[in-house]
């Protein structure tokens, strides 16, 4: 594996894994960290992954700990990250008989991982020339697009403790895959498409490539709208719209695209995805990446997609530039009604943030991650133009592990900023412990607005209030300043905007593990708040 790219490893203790975490440690070449717990350890690998653009190696022992991976391998396998995925396992014979921490380990992880082998138990002849293949196909595997995770499960017999002796030499090379581009043949069916369109546009979802700048300025000359969601690699230059799930909920008559291009997965804005479901879709995407949940894709392509819109911009000639300057308007107008009702709300208003991210953080060139529910979507709203670096974990959707995520990304990239909900904190709280074993750098603001905000803009909010709090709203007294004295965290808590931004400046000027807890508008005010965005406009 080593031969093939692999660098980082992160293991959790255990007995029956033993020899392949002293191997790994005794490799030169691999940076290896500790994680006390399976789970959190999980997902800062996916962190690492995430900012290193490289495969992880992930090992635990046998039984429950392997199953403490899965929300991280689901994460992995839908927001396309490349982790190597390692469990050791009783050898067969103990298998199905009442073993002691033995559960079914064999395809342990289903149709969420790319790739899976049940490794021979060590004694078989030529095991080593296997094996060896075996590293080899996983590395590969797990970076051929579109990239994932992949299972090695390893059967291992006592004596558990290896015999010294020197690390067997690489059998293999690495296998890393080839850059695919797209058919000629394919594109020429797109390029039909794109120059009999009226209205055509361009879509960066979340996870699409870092475009060149060339490219984003030769759309702009193209006279072709280019939307980018906070979660693309992009992030949300000059060249792009930004502002459009406002207008769009404020102008809901707004004449549609006939023809969306788009490269990533599906958009955050739910509004845009809705004004774009009549159109004809072009997907631009790696092979075996088929991303179409709303199932109206007419295209597909595959390949590199970044160098496939480059193919069709150098091919296309400038489209009517009415249909941009319509946009163009309407965007301008939307950032004048969020910049009125941010004007106008209450200091404690979490808006107020995401709309000074881009000075508040940009400067430092350091990546930031954003919880899946409220969060991202604020980014979505009020964060405009700016190049931070945004990270997510939108393949699953889920607030699970954006501790250990953020150091993770952490570990490699250096300071993170973390933007996480109050419930998102506390889920992944136990990871924290990293920062501590490792003396990361990173910042974790939490908007604590006392439970769960996202559900007071779904139909759930419409229910008893009584019931809907309960089950829904879950408020909570939890005090976070207590992980000042857990794990040794530079703790500071505020109320109005005036009092956190003062906080930021200050906690952003230090190192180590910060938090600055939020205390926002309660979750029924800052509904109300939003839903002033989308009123009409007046004339």
């Amino acid at each position: 594996m080593v031969e093939a790219g692999v660098k980082d490893a992160v293991i959790a203790p255990g007995s029956r894994s033993t020899p392949i975490a002293i191997l790994l440690r005794e490799l030169p070449e691999v940076r290896v960290t500790m994680a006390l717990d399976e789970r959190s350890g999980s997902y800062f690998a996916l962190g690492i992954a995430k900012a290193a653009r490289r495969p992880v190696v992930l090992l635990c022992t046998s039984g429950t700990a392997a199953a403490n991976f899965l929300p991280a391998v689901v994460e992995a396998s839908l927001s396309r990250v490349p982790l190597i995925v390692l469990t050791a396992d009783r050898p067969r014979e103990l298998r199905d008989v009442g073993a002691a921490q033995t559960i079914d380990q064999v395809h342990l992880y289903g149709s969420h991982v790319k790739w899976f082998q049940d490794l021979p138990t060590p004694g078989v002849d030529g095991l080593e020339y296997h094996a060896a293949q075996v590293a080899a196909r996983a590395v590969h595997r797990a970076m051929t697009h579109p990239q994932g995770p992949v299972h090695v499960n390893f059967p291992l017999r006592e004596p558990l403790v290896p015999e010294p002796g020197p690390t067997a030499p690489a059998l293999m090379g690495p296998l890393w895959p080839a850059n695919a581009l797209a058919s000629a043949d394919a594109l020429d069916s797109a390029l039909t498409w794109l120059q009999t369109s009226t209205r055509p546009i361009v879509a960066l979802g979340p996870q699409a490539p870092q475009l060149p700048q060339p490219l984003l300025e030769h759309a702009r000359n193209l006279h072709l709208p280019m939307f980018a969601d906070p979660l693309c690699d992009n992030s949300r230059p000059r060249e792009v719209l930004t502002a459009y799930d406002t207008f769009l909920r404020q102008m809901p008559d707004l004449v549609a695209p006939d023809l969306v291009i788009r490269l990533g997965a599906t958009m955050t804005s739910k509004a845009f995805n809705q004004w774009t479901r009549a159109a004809r879709l072009i997907l631009l995407d790696w092979p075996g990446g088929f991303r179409d949940p709303d199932h109206h894709a007419s295209m597909t392509i595959e390949g590199d997609p970044a160098s496939a819109l480059g193919a069709l911009f150098e091919m296309t000639q400038p489209a009517d530039p009415g249909f941009l300057q319509t946009l163009t308007a309407a965007q301008e107008r939307a950032r004048q009604r969020i910049g009125a009702v941010l004007q106008s709300s209450p200091s404690d208003f979490e808006g107020r943030f995401y709309a000074q991210a881009e000075s508040l953080w940009a400067d430092t060139q350091m990546p930031v991650l954003v919880a899946s529910s409220m969060p991202v979507r604020d980014f979505d709203t009020f964060y405009d133009q700016g190049y931070l670096r945004i990270y997510g974990n939108r393949g699953a959707y889920g607030i699970d592990g954006l501790v250990s995520t953020a150091l993770g990304i952490s570990y490699h990239a250096g300071d993170v900023l973390a933007v996480l909900g109050d419930l998102a904190f506390h889920h992944d709280l136990t990871g924290l412990i990293f920062g501590q074993q490792y003396n990361l750098n990173a910042f974790f603001v939490i908007v604590n607005n006392r439970g769960g905000a996202i559900f007071s803009f779904l139909p759930q909010s419409e229910l008893d209030p009584t019931l809907f709090e309960e089950l829904f709203g879950t408020p909570h007294r939890v005090d976070f300043s207590a992980v000042a004295t857990l794990y040794g965290v530079n703790f500071r808590r505020a109320h109005s905007y005036h009092e956190f931004k003062e906080a930021f400046l200050d906690l952003r000027a230090v190192k180590g593990l910060r938090v600055l807890e939020w205390l926002t508008t309660p979750r029924q005010e800052t509904a109300r708040i939003h839903k002033r965005l989308y009123e009409a406009w007046e004339e």
